[in-house]
């Protein structure tokens, strides 16, 4: 709990806005990487570990799916 936590679910919203933002921009597959380099432009960066790990959380609950081929996410 705590602070931690707060920031652990403000960096997962950032993150699926990202997401659906490079999506709307026509790209149909997304990585942690490009979530980062965006973020880091808009100076805002994420550590890419930070992002991995929500991208796993975002395929838990269901807005993710991984591409087991490609190893990127797509909206689910």
């Amino acid at each position: 709990e705590g602070i931690g936590c707060e920031f652990g679910q403000k960096a997962k919203e950032i993150i699926s806005a990202v997401i659906r933002e490079l999506t709307e921009q026509g790209k149909n597959e997304v990585r942690p990487g490009d979530v980062a380099e965006k973020l880091r432009t808009s100076n805002s960066p994420i550590g890419v570990w930070q992002i991995r790990a929500d991208f796993a959380q975002l395929t838990d609950e269901g807005f993710l799916e991984l591409e087991h081929k490609s190893g990127s996410w797509r909206l689910a």
